[in-house]
C-alpha cells in the first residue's frame, strides 16, 4: 500500500523577512569575495609607499622649502625657467638640490637618491642603470648622491608622491617602481628637459 504525502501538510508559509535576511548575507558574501578577490584597488598593491601630497608651488632659487618626506616626493620647488630647474636627465656626482628635482619629479621623473651608506658597487650598478634609461623612451631618471637628513636605508627612489627604500640597488625593484608609477601619473608629464639635453 503506498502513502500519499500531502505537500500542503506540515507546511508553514516563508516568512518574507527571512528572506530579506538571508539574501543581503548572500550579496554582502559575494562583495566580501570580490573584494578579497580583487584587492579592491587601494594603494596597499601599489609600489613604494604613498606620501602626503605637499603641493606643486612654483618658488624662486632663494627660497629653500621644508619638505616633511624625506625625501620629498611633492611640495613647492624651483621654476627658473633658464635650464637651471627642472634639471637635465642624468646622472650627477655631487647632490643637487632637493628643490629643483621635485620639479623633474612633477614632470613624471624618477629621481634615485644615494647616501654614503650606499657601497660603491651598488652606486656602479645605478649609474650604470639610468645611463641606459637616458637612452631609451623611458629616459626621464636622475641619479644624484644624498646630502639631506638620513632616510634609514641607503637608496630612495622617487616618483611623485610615492619612494621606495632600498638596501641595495635592487634595479628589477626599481623597473617594477617605475611600471607602476609611469610618467602620465604626474601632474605634469609633458614637461621637462628633452631626452639628451644638457
Amino acid at each position: 500500500m503506498s502513502r500519499r504525502i500531502d505537500p500542503r501538510r506540515g507546511s508553514a508559509p516563508i516568512d518574507t523577512r527571512l528572506l530579506f535576511v538571508g539574501g543581503v548575507l548572500v550579496l554582502g558574501a559575494i562583495v566580501l569575495v570580490i573584494v578579497l578577490l580583487f584587492g579592491g584597488g587601494g594603494s596597499a598593491d601599489r609600489v613604494g609607499i604613498q606620501n602626503v601630497n605637499e603641493g606643486a608651488n612654483h618658488v624662486g632659487q632663494e627660497e629653500l622649502p621644508t619638505y616633511r618626506n624625506v625625501p620629498a616626493t611633492s611640495g613647492p620647488h624651483w621654476n627658473l625657467g633658464d635650464g637651471a630647474a627642472p634639471l637635465f636627465w642624468r646622472v650627477y656626482s655631487s647632490p643637487v638640490p632637493e628643490a629643483a628635482v621635485i620639479h623633474n619629479l612633477e614632470h613624471g621623473g624618477i629621481v634615485i637618491w644615494y647616501q654614503a651608506t650606499a657601497s660603491d658597487a651598488d652606486v656602479d650598478v645605478l649609474t650604470q642603470f639610468v645611463q641606459q634609461q637616458l637612452q631609451t623612451s623611458n629616459f626621464k631618471y636622475i641619479l644624484s648622491p644624498w646630502a639631506g637628513a638620513d632616510f634609514d636605508h641607503p637608496i630612495a627612489v622617487t616618483a611623485w608622491d610615492w619612494v621606495l627604500y632600498l638596501d641595495t640597488a635592487d634595479t628589477d625593484a626599481i623597473r617594477a617602481f617605475r611600471e607602476d608609477h609611469p610618467v602620465n601619473d604626474a601632474p605634469e608629464p609633458a614637461g621637462g628637459p628633452a631626452q639628451g639635453a644638457g
